[in-house]
């Protein structure tokens, strides 16, 4: 399913505000309240219409909120690099989250895809189906002399009619039966010419 550009700027504006909106509520609500969840929601937008490049830039972006976020509400922890280990968790957590989100879009959009191409071939099957169904109850008028069928008000050869009411790919061969009476001409023609009487001299 293609986007349209117009849709994916609207809905990258959207992504960068959502975070902003996230990290607000990250540092309204305080250290003691777990709230890096809220993160993928933004990560989900850019997933799903923006692609692979804006999932990176929003793992990253979510991490450093996190970081910043922590850094400005003074959490004391045992060791700084306890801050530091957080907002690479939430940007890994992120990052994995989109590109599995990116994953079932592009599953989902093959089964769409497939899902049309049996819905074109179960159509053209019934097509197919009506047409010949018509043709058995109907009464088809051939031509005791050219062999020509009629179809409607015109008259056209088997060839054509395989092709143009059945939908056949035609190709043409030699029956056992022709080929035996082929070789039976040749060899007629064969016997019937006498060779010609040397002149003498």
């Amino acid at each position: 399913m293609k986007i349209e550009p117009a849709v994916k700027w609207k809905m990258a504006a959207v992504s960068v505000a959502s975070l902003f909106v996230m990290a607000g509520i990250d540092y309204a609500t305080g250290y003691e309240l777990i709230f890096s969840a809220a993160y993928l929601v933004p990560m989900a937008l850019c997933a799903w219409y923006l692609g692979r490049r804006a999932v990176w830039l929003m793992a990253l972006a979510s991490g450093a909120a996190t970081w910043l976020v922590d850094a400005l509400s003074h959490h004391p922890y045992s060791h700084y690099l306890i801050q530091y280990w957080n907002s690479f968790t939430c940007f890994l957590v992120s990052l994995v989250t989109g590109l599995l989100i990116i994953r079932l879009r592009g599953v989902l959009e093959q089964q769409r895809q497939v899902n049309q191409e049996l819905e074109a071939t179960l159509r053209k099957l019934e097509e197919s189906t009506d047409r010949i169904r018509q043709l058995q109850n109907g009464l088809q008028v051939v031509c005791a002399w050219t062999n020509q069928i009629k179809v409607g008000d015109q008259w056209m050869t088997p060839d054509e009619f395989l092709s143009s009411q059945l939908q056949l790919k035609i190709s043409h061969g030699m029956s056992p039966e022709a080929t035996r009476q082929f070789e039976q001409e040749i060899r007629s023609v064969g016997e019937t010419e006498t060779p010609r009487p040397k002149s003498e001299a």
